[in-house]
């Protein structure tokens, strides 16, 4: 018998003996997605509860709610399944954990043996593996990826898997992470239909159940009427707003990062990074960042006196980090800081506390290595009790100096195999706990965003992915965000071998050349929201670059760095007048779906992000070679239009039009929906 578990106008959840059934309403569709089957003691385990029962029931914020429900199998299992709903999305988040009231242990006979879920095939139904973790070389970042799904592989990546059918779209996904091809999860093919496995890591062989309960990653299952286009217009929307409770990761501020001129005193100036990481300068800095418009203020690595503790430096910092976020506040920003989450210096009383949970390998502790100028670190397995010391002391901070951005760097997915961490015991091979640790490290890293975010609900912690083998997928989206792109390449990507002394990253200079690199990471922006994937654009003279790199930032990546300071004035209130305007708008652009003309570096990009339901939003146009150039909107806008740039509009009825002209690469931003004190003149 069927137990209604929630109801939407969209859909209904079901749950019975064999299945949690989806409901679609409209068209009427039911999608069974089959209980887990795991090994336990060499044998194959179907999940069937035979007693299952709401056993809470309990809003979260305002807008979603958990549902958890509890039952038995097996005469002594018991299976707990905890549902995220919300009535303003088709989709929903789910997870399981499964514990035993006698001895009984996981095992593998052949390798991890678990299917988390599986569902039916339906006639004529076309497959679709989206994959957000290509790392594409030429880039140096993450691509989104749509690749017909069981062409070319069996065991499909993922994380999302859409099945179009007659009259609607459905999509599983999971929340981990891991770079292509290294699979801790995958979509297979079964007899009747399709199943989300465990490859990798999942568990560790003998791991108790009745002492270390099998607690699964969240996962994310929903339909829509419409095909693929309307599917991930939908789910979108959900990551935008309905995904996370950490929901001020979600809003467009403009970011300013401290370490684009660290880089530049380094290889320029020849200096050391942290030669500019003293108070005068931050100082400086914060002044011409408030004229441009920046929200959150964002000190990079060199602020601490040594990692782990995370204690401001007070020689480069006299009077303290509480003194540069009251600078910040008076002008209306947020302060941010840099952190690497698994070093611990030397000398760290964190490090005192917890000896045991360095990483180990093979039997050793790599030793002690240095971190940006500052005293050696070791690094520390996060899956471990380390991880909540560590929240412990960010939460500290965000209280009693006011940080309220964290960024995160240097965190690697591999590295430990210490036997009584949270990875397995002894009574596994050192080989499964370090499959367990890669498979864990970035689980424990969302257990840390929501314990801070939990404690200081307006923080924002945003991960580095810049370089390949990150956490890099849904999992940590559902917590925080990610600092997607970093300078691009480097010569030794392209084969070219430059001397140590020279800057080794190519696109580093103003011009068009380093936004089409950044501009890459907007392939995301189908599925997952710009906002969510940072990357960092530069301020610097002439104006065409401005505008160039002004126009690719407002698409949702939102972040700045560079040499403020050598910033003309002209420059400067050029950054102001812009953002002043993108303010007034953000939201609007960040809901908006794209609609994109063209490629990164063809000879005209157009980019659209008006939301339908208003007609507000804006247009960027990149003039990649000098020339006259026209393009016809997409999108229905309203409301005045603000331009910046060399174009003009045509209005003939509904129809836009903007008619451009450049001797030489340029931009022109185009705003709608703007009240009448808006900046008339063009810029």
């Amino acid at each position: 018998m069927k137990m209604l578990v929630f109801q939407s106008e969209q859909y209904s959840l079901y749950a019975c003996e064999a299945a949690l059934v989806y409901r679609l309403c409209a068209p009427p569709a039911e999608i069974p997605l089959a209980w887990p089957v795991l090994e336990i003691g060499g044998e194959s385990v179907r999940v069937a509860p035979d007693s299952l029962a709401v056993a809470e029931r309990r809003f979260l914020n305002d807008r979603i709610e958990q549902i958890t429900l509890r039952g038995m199998f097996g005469g002594h299992y018991t299976l707990e399944l905890m549902l995220r709903v919300c009535a303003k999305t088709p989709f929903v988040r789910f997870s399981f954990r499964i514990e035993a009231a006698a001895p009984a242990y996981l095992s593998k006979a052949h390798g991890d043996n678990l299917t988390y879920f599986s569902w039916p095939d339906a006639p004529a139904s076309r497959q679709t593996e989206v994959r957000l973790s290509d790392y594409n070389a030429l880039y140096h970042g993450y691509c989104l990826r749509e690749v017909p799904a069981f062409r070319y592989e069996d065991e499909l990546l993922g994380p999302m898997l859409a099945d179009v059918r007659d009259g609607y779209a459905l999509l599983a996904a999971y929340e981990h992470g891991s770079t292509y091809p290294d699979k801790y999860l995958c979509f297979a093919k079964t007899a009747a239909g399709t199943a989300l496995k465990a490859c990798r890591g999942n568990y560790w062989a003998n791991q108790p159940l009745h002492k270390q309960p099998l607690e699964t990653i969240w996962f994310q299952f929903g339909a829509v009427a419409g095909d693929l286009d309307d599917l991930a217009k939908a789910y979108r929307a959900f990551q935008l707003s309905y995904c996370s409770l950490n929901t001020e990761s979600r809003r467009p501020y403009i970011f300013y990062n401290t370490w684009a001129f660290q880089e530049r005193n380094k290889f320029y100036n020849k200096q050391q990074y942290l030669s500019s990481m003293h108070q005068a300068r931050i100082e400086q800095e914060i002044e011409i960042a408030h004229r441009m418009g920046v929200d959150v203020f964002v000190i990079d690595t060199g602020w601490f006196e040594k990692t782990g503790d995370w204690l401001e430096n007070p020689t480069r910092f006299p009077d303290g980090m509480k003194h540069i976020h009251d600078l910040l506040a008076q002008r209306g920003m947020k302060l941010g800081l840099w952190f690497g989450p698994t070093s611990a210096a030397r000398s760290s009383e964190i490090l005192k506390k917890h000896l045991h949970e360095r990483t180990c390998m093979e039997g050793e502790t790599p030793g002690s290595f240095c971190v940006w100028e500052t005293e050696e670190s070791y690094e520390m397995c996060m899956a471990s009790s380390f991880w909540e010391d560590f929240a412990d002391r960010l939460i500290d901070l965000a209280k009693t100096v006011g940080v309220r951005y964290f960024k995160w760097d240097s965190v690697e997915m591999y590295g430990c195999d210490r036997a009584n961490h949270f990875h397995g015991g002894d009574e596994t091979t050192a080989a499964d706990r370090h499959d367990c640790y890669s498979f864990l490290a970035g689980v424990y890293l969302c257990k840390a965003v929501d314990k801070l975010c939990a404690a200081v609900p307006d923080a924002i912690v945003d991960m580095d992915i810049t370089e390949a083998g990150r956490f890099m997928g849904l999992g940590f989206l559902s917590s925080g965000k990610y600092f997607a792109t970093n300078n691009g390449p480097y010569y030794q990507n392209y084969d070219i071998r430059m001397p140590e002394t020279v800057w080794s990253n190519i696109f580093v200079q103003p011009g068009p050349a380093r936004p089409w690199i950044m501009r890459q990471g907007l392939c995301f922006d189908k599925w997952i929201p710009s906002v969510l994937l940072m990357a960092h654009y530069l301020p610097d003279d002439p104006v065409r670059s401005q505008r160039i790199n002004l126009a690719s930032l407002m698409l949702g990546q939102n972040g700045i760095w560079g040499d403020l300071p050598a910033v003309s004035d002209a420059g400067v209130a050029l950054f102001g007048r812009v953002l002043g305007v993108y303010k007034k708008l953000r939201d609007d652009i960040t809901r908006a779906d794209p609609a994109v003309y063209g490629r990164p570096g063809e000879t005209m990009e157009a980019y659209e992000k008006v939301e339908a339901a208003t007609g507000r939003g804006m247009v960027a146009l990149f003039l990649n070679r000098g020339g006259r150039y026209s393009y016809r909107l997409l999108s229905k806008v309203d409301g005045d239009a603000v331009v910046f740039g060399p174009g003009r509009l045509i209005r003939e009825g509904e129809t836009v039009t903007i008619e451009a002209a450049a001797d030489e690469s340029d931009a022109v931003i185009v705003f709608f929906g703007e009240t009448q004190d808006s900046p008339a003149a063009q810029a």
